[in-house]
């Protein structure tokens, strides 16, 4: 698993429409960071800064709905 920033606009889309479990794809900048925890200890972290991200899958809430059906069973004239 990653950490993914998003900043503006595209941090708005996602959280409306992104939910845990969906598929994305994320095209971004990698970005290491270092700091001191309250030990004294240093930390590093790692995180993608997305800059477009797209949604592989509905979330599954939706997918989980019946979908329509839809008569196939007609005569096709020929």
């Amino acid at each position: 698993w990653h950490r993914i920033t998003c900043f503006n606009g595209l941090g708005k889309t996602v959280a409306e429409h992104c939910e845990k479990g969906m598929k994305v794809l994320v095209h971004g900048r990698i970005h290491y960071s270092k700091w001191i925890d309250s030990m004294g200890n240093d930390r590093y972290g790692c995180e993608i800064i997305a800059e477009k991200v797209d949604f592989l899958s509905r979330p599954k809430s939706a997918e989980n709905e019946n979908p329509e059906l839809v008569d196939r069973d007609d005569e096709i004239p020929f």
